[in-house]
């Protein structure tokens, strides 16, 4: 059995909540299954945003590139642009 870190178990064990898809939860179980190494890379932490966007590998995870890495980080973005400009209209 290979040692995964708890705090990356713990990020995993919030994908396989209600929140996150069916598919989404049965693919993470079988990269808890069969990939433990590539599930600690997927989890290991947050997708970076730099100067170019976000760019990174698409798959499962807080580390890579998916449905709801984009939908965080997109909300992120919108919430900082309503902060920062209160009184405009904000299209994003």
């Amino acid at each position: 059995m290979i040692y995964v870190d708890p705090k990356i178990l713990a990020r995993v064990n919030q994908w396989l909540t209600p929140f996150f898809d069916k598919k989404t939860q049965n693919d993470i179980k079988e990269m808890i299954a069969f990939d433990p190494e590539g599930l600690e890379d997927s989890f290991y932490k947050n997708l970076e945003f730099g100067t170019g966007g976000m760019r990174g590998i698409m798959g499962l995870g807080d580390n890579r590139i998916n449905k709801y890495t984009l939908g965080k980080n997109t909300q992120g973005l919108s919430n900082y642009l309503k902060e920062q400009f209160p009184n405009k209209e904000i299209k994003v």
